[in-house]
């Protein structure tokens, strides 16, 4: 065991003139007393000269322990100048040792004098010992006895070594001494205790060759150091792959595996003494906006920022982690008490509100928390974790901050399991439909084509619309399917009209995970070529967000679709943030604008401005502009005069099933859509 590593500075006690002071003393102290005892000493310089040279090269390769300790072999070659030359000789080679390798390693100046009186105190503690032992005992060279105490010396002033080193170091650390030892030197004890046998070897071959074994000793200590070197490397590098394993890249902080195995224990524990602990599950508010408008960059760079956050403001209360994605858990062994907890989530949310500049851009987002309690809510972590789970759901539904959980909630989990099962079952039976609501040309009135909005055609409820499930199904991996459906039966029906005389178009809307799968453009071939649909029918329809979220993976699959001949058109056009730079990228062919502008547009300047300036932007651009929202014949004939191309809405027609928009397309409307009034 030898000295701390140089390191620029820790946390806790900094040394002050009273610890210089006091090492001096002590520095000053070794040297009286080593110099009262060099009449015990049995000097020969050039032997002396090699072991000193032996024991700078051994403090030379010195290797690093699991903590800021070095091990090298400095104290074998203390201990062969110890029982060859006595107790000042080897305070002698300490201190000679200790100062040479800090022309290499250079700790700090009190660290220096830390080593310094150690180094000179250890040796002659350990060098009286073993003279008074052999003078008492009368032990000689040549029996077993006289290498039994090098042994024993060797632990002596492994012991001395380690307190002085050690002490020091814990001391300002604010750390515990016996927890330093079990981490740091139990787990070396073994290679400690064979150094020591090392030792009595080293010490027979050197009394029996003199300074050619002392050579000899010199090669088999750096080969030692070598292997413990190798020995210590593969134990850093077992527990760097343990940490990365348990450790979050994105944020540092523990992942959803330690955080598993942390509350799998302490539920162990609080169940054997009877204690209470608590799960916090925290989901961020806002956060998919920031993704959808400004990227994943700025997502992850929020993510970077808030777990070192949360684990400091949750530092003394219990564990956090990243379970994923944007959602974050604490354990808490002492905050158990209902009005603890509160404080508890109130501190966590208040961290997460605090602002976050990326960029020079201050991002604000908030948090749901779901609050379990063990024993209360669940005595297992899969129960716990789903109570807070609900229980974070009705606190971000409720808009309260947090919930403690309730069995009471139980009931909207319970709905919201119940619409995923029952919509795997609806997608296997052919409940999910389209209805399809009208595009007409705003000038002549004639009917263009038609936008498919998914349907539920639930057996018990009957049709249901899309905000009674998109939302849910959104979360799964079940919107990749229901899309596949909507677009299958689209792409027929409009096969089916423009076999009847209808050159019609169809348009079906997309979400992001769509866009994310690779598949998507084979599959829409597939589709088109089934049914012998020309691509140029299809109308493939992205939010504006959507642009945002991710521009340069949009751009691969739409590129992609484009390639096929299918158009694109940005849905909701004028909710989002997206810049002219990504519109001009992409290969769109219309823009919508959105209802909440045009619906209003005749009762409010700002909007007519708005979509004055969409239809003009439009159009400069290249690109057909289409109104959403149109409920009435001012609205249509001013959307005329505006220049407006396209247009759809409850005066032109509500959605309507397959069959009746079939017979929809049949009757006149000259009269119904009078359009350039």
């Amino acid at each position: 065991m030898d000295r701390p590593v140089a390191t620029d500075g820790y946390k806790g006690r900094q040394p002050g003139r009273t610890a210089v002071l006091l090492h001096l003393a002590v520095i000053a102290a070794a040297c009286v007393t080593g110099g009262a005892a060099s009449g015990i000493s049995n000097w020969r310089v050039g032997q002396l000269a090699v072991i000193l040279a032996l024991t700078i090269a051994g403090d030379l390769l010195s290797v690093r322990a699991a903590t800021d300790i070095r091990v090298s072999g400095t104290a074998l070659g203390v201990m062969l100048a110890l029982t060859l030359q006595g107790p000042t000789p080897a305070m002698a080679v300490g201190v000679l040792g200790v100062a040479g390798g800090w022309l290499y390693t250079r700790e700090r100046p009190d660290i220096l004098l830390n080593n310094l009186a150690n180094f000179a105190w250890f040796p002659l503690l350990g060098g009286l010992f073993f003279h008074e032992v052999t003078h008492l005992a009368h032990l000689q060279t040549n029996q077993v006895e006289f290498y039994l105490l090098v042994f024993a010396t060797f632990v002596l002033t492994l012991v001395l070594n380690f307190v002085g080193i050690a002490g020091y170091w814990c001391y300002f650390r604010r750390r515990s001494l016996i927890l330093e030892a079990r981490e740091t030197l139990i787990p070396l004890l073994p290679a400690q205790l064979f150094s020591a046998l090392l030792t009595m070897g080293a010490v027979y071959v050197a009394v029996h060759t003199g300074t050619i074994g002392i050579v000899l000793v010199g090669l088999t200590l750096a080969i030692f150091q070598y292997l413990i070197g190798e020995l210590l490397k593969s134990k850093h590098r077992g527990e760097e792959l343990e940490r990365l394993a348990t450790t979050d890249t994105l944020t540092g902080i523990p992942n959803r595996d330690r955080f598993d195995e942390h509350l799998d224990r302490q539920i162990e524990r609080a169940s054997a003494a009877g204690n209470q602990l608590s799960v916090l599950l925290i989901d961020l508010d806002r956060f998919k906006e920031i993704n959808d408008t400004l990227g994943h960059h700025y997502g992850d760079e929020v993510l970077r920022e808030l777990g070192p956050r949360l684990s400091r403001a949750a530092e003394g209360h219990g564990m956090v982690a990243r379970l994923g994605g944007d959602e974050f858990a604490v354990l808490s062994t002492t905050a158990t008490e209902t009005g603890a907890i509160e404080r508890l989530a109130a501190e966590m949310i208040a961290t997460i509100e605090t602002s976050i500049v990326v960029d020079d851009l201050a991002l604000e987002v908030g948090a749901s928390v779901g609050i379990a309690r063990f024993p209360d809510d669940g005595t297992d972590k899969h129960t716990l974790l789903r109570q807070a789970d609900v229980a974070m759901y009705a606190a971000k539904e409720a808009h309260t901050g947090w919930k403690f959980y309730a069995r009471e909630l139980d009931r909207n989990s319970v709905r919201k399991l119940s619409v995923l099962s029952d919509f795997r079952r609806a997608l296997n039976d052919g409940e999910i439909i389209p209805y399809y609501q009208p595009i007409v040309d705003v000038v002549g009135g004639e009917v263009r084509g038609a936008e498919a909005l998914v349907r539920w055609q639930h057996p018990e409820l009957g049709v249901l619309a899309p905000g009674a499930f998109v939302e849910v199904v959104e979360q799964t991996g079940l919107i990749a399917p229901m899309t596949r459906v909507v677009l299958e039966q689209a792409v027929a029906h409009c096969a089916r009209w423009r076999a009847d005389g209808h050159p019609l178009t169809v348009a079906v809307n997309l979400s992001m995970r769509n866009l994310l799968d690779r598949n998507l453009p084979s599959t829409v071939d597939h589709i088109l070529a089934e049914h012998g649909l020309p691509p140029e029918a299809l109308q493939l329809e992205i939010t504006e967000s959507m642009l945002m979220s991710d521009p340069e993976r949009v751009l691969a699959t739409v590129a992609r679709l484009n390639e096929l001949g299918v158009a694109l058109s940005v849905d909701d056009f004028g909710t989002g943030f997206s810049s002219l730079a990504n519109l001009r990228q992409m290969p769109i062919d219309e823009l919508k604008i959105d209802r909440s502008f045009v619906s209003p547009m005749l009762r409010g300047e700002s909007d007519l401005i708005i979509v004055r300036s969409t239809i003009n932007l439009g159009h400069d651009l290249g690109l057909r502009v289409i109104a959403e929202g149109v409920e009435d014949q001012e609205t249509m004939a001013r959307l005329g005069r505006l220049g407006c191309d396209l247009a759809q809405g409850y005066f032109v027609s509500r959605p309507l099933p397959a069959e009746t928009f079939t017979g929809w397309l049949g009757q006149d409307l000259s009269d119904t859509l009078a359009l350039t009034g």
